[in-house]
């Protein structure tokens, strides 16, 4: 299995903010800037370009960016944990013992995820 995770950031592997419309669009639509309204995401793509520079840049020296959100996108259709989890009866807002969220994602998976709680600071979302 491969893993990309806390790639190192080089000054080299520069994010290039995506300007194609149709690609923006699929985007957003899979991979919303929440934290953002929409023409706001689009426009400044903090999210992309933070989780790029963090995961997909590992790999620049022999894939382009434009292969990374390619790929994150494709994942993404084939693999939709909310829709995974909801078909499984686990909806966001509740709370869940780990075998049971364990065993919905093995449903598609067929192996055992590696998932870890991040605990936040009080008052933080």
């Amino acid at each position: 299995s491969i893993i990309l995770h806390d790639c190192p950031v080089d000054k080299k592997d520069r994010y290039f903010t995506i300007t194609d419309h149709k690609k923006l669009i699929a985007l957003d639509k899979r991979w919303p800037q929440l934290k953002l309204d929409y023409f706001s995401g689009i426009n400044d793509q903090d999210l992309w370009r933070h989780e790029f520079q963090k995961h997909g840049s590992c790999g620049i020296k022999r894939y382009k960016q434009t292969a990374y959100f390619d790929l994150a996108m494709k994942l993404k259709d084939k693999f939709d944990l909310l829709k995974i989890l909801r078909n499984n009866g686990i909806n966001p807002g509740s709370t869940y013992h780990l075998k049971n969220i364990e065993s919905a994602i093995m449903t598609v998976s067929g192996k055992i995820p590696s998932l870890k709680c991040i605990e936040k600071p009080p008052g933080n979302v």
